[in-house]
């Protein structure tokens, strides 16, 4: 190459070197333009296009760690850290806040020998100013606290919930009714300008259906709101929901829906008690029985930022003052996330103040002989040097969900999973899971049902009030207990089933069909048939083994073990018991998806059936129940599992030795056209009837009526009705009660031949009670 070319070649190399330089510079003076206005979001790229590019400036490095530090998630925020080394290492006169920042970096991402020396080296920089000597003494505490809990880990598995649930967005506060049917969260998502247009993201909720272990994609539940709304908490059964507003004047108040189906109505008041202006209230937990509600607020008189309050429902119906738990649970820092297990003694809450071993920790706290423990931190891996908060364990506690900002997540929060070690998860309550349905339309009805503890002098317990679209309610019970269920359901009078908690040690579930059905004769409603059908688990240990399985079932269905490695093993070592067992809880279903209440076979089958003839209900009869401040006359109550148990063992009924020529006995009485006057004329022939019935209470009487040809169809059989029901009358009126009496209506006669006459006739007939069925009658 020549001199001149050689030249050339400098020169164009110089000339790139100063266009890039020039180019170099305008970046980092956009990036410091917005970093100056705290758009650390703009400016980070700018920083790292400079730093990519050969930077070597430490103040530019520093400053690309401020913008990661900015982001709120910790995968990017630990991008800093190389960065701030870079800075302190290269560059000076940086304040000693960098060494504490640079700490909490180091903590996040675990590295906690790395976070001492930060902040011992903090505490050395500022050990003239007290108040920054105790801000690195309580950092010092909790990396202290990190390195004793991580050393020590506790066998409990932890599951990132997955992209059925996470997102590069932020999800968090997990609220899950007490069967796991239902998860509801907040969600973080990009304004898209439909609210709020000046925020960038805005919070949502969003509800996903556990359908056999399987959940669903979740659905956005809209709620009409112009600012924030989220989960705040959810009760034990799943029909109501406590929820987070945000407001112009307000930071934010609790407010409930109500489910019905898969649809949610509009927000409405928990409790009067519980919001206060201008002050936060941001979670809520509500007890099983619905008379306890435990919240976080940050009113004026707590204990430091956010605390933990509760207050009662009382006798009179109205809600107590608020009650701080005081100084056991909360502290100077920010108690918050209560969730109360159904058990109502076990708390479990998030708080950044306590032992916690870095930002938000989960803790839990139980209340023994009157008073709160010492709230306990739950330990790694459940707890990182992260944020983790908003926990919840359903009822049988063997899972618990929760959400994090740890490190390895999909975006800001996520939403995890964990499976509590079988020593913890034993918890002695009955969980009943029940439907009530019309068993005439195989549909619901609008039904309350009122539980009255019955060692408690008939204390109404709690309303409960099915959901309206489905029928399915859930109720959760203390062991050795005994209820009444009171029950209204439309269309019906009220009636009580009585129900006997067993004093079990271990999780009992109840599932239970009820089915009612409408008594008519002639098209009078004139009683009822109440039918119960249980699938139980009692004290054996084979039960208990199956709900062992069901519980081992989960873990395989969700995905929590790695079936296709554990089947591997198993083939290998030519375990057949063990390739049948795996294969059995990979097809296992939940008992109540897998009931078939119909199954004589099944030992775990409860069916018991009352049938109540209102005539034979009279005021004398009915139980008079005092619940919630009213009175309600009930048919007398049902002692499941005794009329299971006297029904079951009832020998087979026999046809009643009587003379035959009684049940020959017959009359026929005839009307004039258009009328339904009983004639006089026929006493006589119905008191014979009577009086046999009065001398065989065994015996029965069949009403038949019968529908003319002439006119319209639905007149004649309003007809017929009417001349049926004046027979009915005559007999029943003379002491023989519905039950005692088949109605059976008849249309139009075919028989061409037959008078007008026979078209207006009512037919009665002596029966043998014992050899008709009761779906003939």
């Amino acid at each position: 190459m020549n001199r001149k070319a050689v030249f050339f070649s400098f020169v164009l190399l110089a000339l790139a070197q100063m266009a890039l330089s020039q180019a170099n510079k305008k970046s980092l003076a956009e990036a410091e333009r917005f970093f100056g206005i705290k758009a650390y979001d703009q400016a980070l790229p700018l920083f790292i296009e400079a730093i990519n590019a050969g930077e070597k400036n430490p103040s530019v490095h520093y400053k690309a760690g401020v913008c990661y530090q900015k982001t709120g998630e910790t995968n990017q925020e630990i991008k800093a850290i190389p960065l701030f080394e870079y800075a302190l290492a290269n560059g000076k006169d940086f304040p000693p806040s960098v060494y504490f920042d640079l700490g909490y970096l180091y903590l996040k991402d675990e590295s906690l020998q790395k976070a001492l020396n930060a902040f011992n080296t903090y505490k050395g920089l500022v050990k003239a100013d007290k108040a920054a000597v105790a801000k690195a003494d309580q950092a010092l505490n909790t990396c202290n606290t990190a390195i004793a809990l991580m050393s020590v880990p506790r066998n409990i598995p932890v599951s990132n919930f997955g992209s059925i649930i996470n997102t590069q967005y932020t999800e968090y506060n997990p609220v899950v009714s007490a069967d796991e049917s239902i998860m509801a969260f907040t969600a973080l998502r990009p304004n898209t300008g439909k609210t709020r247009s000046g925020d960038k993201f805005i919070e949502e909720i969003y509800i996903s259906y556990n359908n056999s272990g399987t959940w669903s994609e979740p659905k956005l539940v809209p709620v009409a709101s112009e600012y924030n709304v989220g989960t705040a908490g959810i009760s034990p059964d799943g029909q109501k929901m406590l929820i987070y507003m945000g407001a112009v004047t307000d930071p934010g108040s609790l407010f409930q829906i109500t489910r019905s189906g898969e649809s949610w109505s509009k927000p409405g008041i928990i409790a009067p008690v519980i919001n206060t202006p201008k002050y936060l209230e941001s979670t809520a937990s509500i007890t099983p029985d619905g008379k306890t509600i435990y919240f976080a607020s940050d009113k004026a008189g707590g204990f430091g930022g956010l605390d933990i309050y509760k207050t009662t429902l009382q006798n009179n119906g109205t809600w107590s003052s608020p009650v701080n738990l005081g100084p056991a649970v909360n502290s100077k820092a920010n108690e918050d996330a209560p969730f109360i297990h159904p058990d109502q003694k076990t708390l479990f809450f998030t708080s950044d103040g306590h032992n916690s071993m870095g930002g938000r920790d989960i803790f839990v706290t139980k209340f023994v002989h009157n008073k709160w423990t010492a709230p306990e931190n739950m330990g790694y891996p459940v707890n990182t040097t992260a944020n983790d908060n908003y926990f919840t364990l359903i009822a049988d506690g063997t899972r618990g969900y929760f959400s994090s900002d740890r490190k390895g997540g999909a975006g800001g929060q996520d939403i995890y999973f964990l499976n509590m070690p079988a020593e913890a998860a034993n918890i002695p309550l009955t969980m009943i899971k029940g439907k009530i349905l019309n068993a005439e339309t195989g549909k619901p009805m609008p039904t309350k049902i009122y539980l009255i503890d019955n060692q408690t002098n008939k204390k109404l317990d709690f309303v409960y009030n099915p959901d309206p679209e489905t029928g399915n309610y859930l109720v959760i019970l203390p062991p050795a207990k005994n209820y009444d269920m009171v029950i209204e359901s439309e269309g019906f009078l009220p009636y009580t089933l009585n129900i006997n908690v067993p004093n079990q040690d271990y999780f009992y579930e109840l599932y239970q069909m009820i089915s009612l059905k409408t008594i008519k004769q002639f098209d009078v409603v004139v009683g009822q048939e109440v039918q119960v059908k249980n699938a139980f688990y009692d004290t054996d240990q084979d039960v208990k083994a199956d709900l062992r399985k069901t519980h081992e079932a989960k873990l395989v269905q969700t995905g929590n073990v790695d079936v296709y490695d554990m089947m591997l093993d198993l083939m290998a070592a030519k375990d057949k018991d063990g390739i049948e067992y795996l294969v059995g809880l990979i097809e296992h279903k939940d008992p109540v998806e897998a009931v078939n209440f119909d199954d004589p076979k099944n030992s775990k089958i409860e069916v018991a059936a009352r049938t109540y003839y209102y005539d034979e209900s009279d005021e004398s009869k009915f139980e008079q129940k005092n619940v919630g401040g009213k009175t309600i006359f009930s048919l007398p109550t049902m002692i499941v599992a005794e009329e299971a148990k006297k029904q079951r063992n009832q020998p087979a009924k026999k046809a009643t030795e009587v003379d035959k020529s009684l049940l020959a006995k017959a009359a026929k009485i005839y009307f004039d056209a258009g009328k339904s006057d009983l004639k006089t004329q026929y006493n006589t022939e119905l008191d014979n009837i009577l009086e046999v019935l009065k001398k065989y209470p065994d015996l029965g009487v069949e009403i038949s009526g019968f529908a003319s040809a002439e006119g319209s169809e639905d007149l004649n059989r309003e007809l017929s009705n009417k001349r049926a029901i004046a027979v009915l009358d005559y007999i029943n009126h003379r002491g023989v009660v519905r039950r005692r009496i088949v109605a059976k209506g008849y249309g139009a006669s075919k028989d061409q031949s037959s008078s007008k006459e026979e078209g207006r006739r009512v037919e009665v007939r002596i029966v043998d009670l014992n050899a008709i069925t009761i779906s003939s009658r």
